[in-house]
Order: C-alpha cells, then structure tokens, then sequence
C-alpha cells in the first residue's frame, strides 16, 4: 500500500521523475538526470557523498552543493525522502508511489535491509491521523539489531 499519497508522482521512473520537473519549471541537465539515474539505481538509501560519487558524467563529478540542492529539491517535491540510519549523516531514497519502505539496520556492519512486505504500523498511522485530523500523515521506520550474518 502506498503511504505517500501526496506524491506526484503515479511511478517511478526516471521518464516520470523528468516529466515532473518540466512541468514545474525546472531545467533537467545532464548532472541532474545523472543523480536522478544513480537514485534509481540504488538498493538502499544512500549519502550525499555516495551520491555525488556515483553520479559522475562524463568524467566529471557534481560538486557536493549540487547534490545537496538536487536532494533538497526532490523532497520538497515528494519524490525523496531523507532517511536517519543512525548515523552522523543523513541518508535519501526516492519515494515509490506504490511503495513504502520500512529499514532494517545491522547496528555492527551497517547493512540496510529494507522491509517491503508489510508496514507494522500502517493502521496506527492512520490511527493517529484520524484522531489529530491530519491527512497524507507518513512515517519513516527504522528498527535495529544484528543481521545474519553479524549474530
């Protein structure tokens, strides 16, 4: 079940993604869709560091503030999210209209599993969106322990 029905988006691709930032005026350079691709790409939520290293084009790197505003402009558009791993470091991850996604996180190796079977707490979020009158109320679940392979 979707948890972000404020997104505007109906998929998730990078044909979706550009068509969206057009629509707002928004310019999609050769850097942008490069970050935008590397976002797609991504099985976990990843660093602005990770971001800007896996997005190069053309031999050239996007400089770190590009990155940032990139990042700070597809959350406000609600096609990302930043993620809190428990680290010093914020981490991000595109939104799926057709997906939520809980974290599992290894507290000894840093591995992130994501949990895409079933939220635990779907029905208390929209629980407390009732009783507080909120509507397009989300979360982001982070549960941490020891993976397999660290126990």
């Amino acid at each position: 079940m979707a948890h972000e029905p404020h997104s505007p988006l109906t998929e998730l691709s990078l044909e979706a993604i550009i068509a969206l930032l057009h629509s707002r005026g928004l310019r999609v350079t050769k850097g942008r869709q490069k970050i935008l691709e590397t976002l797609l790409q991504a099985t976990e939520p990843l660093s602005l560091d990770e971001i800007q290293h896996r997005s190069v084009v053309d031999g050239v790197t996007p400089d770190y503030a590009t990155v940032f505003r990139v990042m700070a402009m597809l959350e406000e558009l609600h096609v990302a999210q930043r993620v809190h791993l428990n680290r010093s470091c914020s981490y991000f991850e595109l939104l799926d209209p057709q997906q939520h996604y809980d974290h599992l996180i290894c507290t000894q190796c840093g591995r992130v599993t994501l949990m895409v079977d079933s939220c635990p707490v779907e029905k208390v979020e929209q629980a407390i969106g009732k009783r507080y009158g909120f509507t397009d109320v989300r979360h982001s679940l982070e549960f941490f322990g020891k993976c397999p392979e660290c126990r």
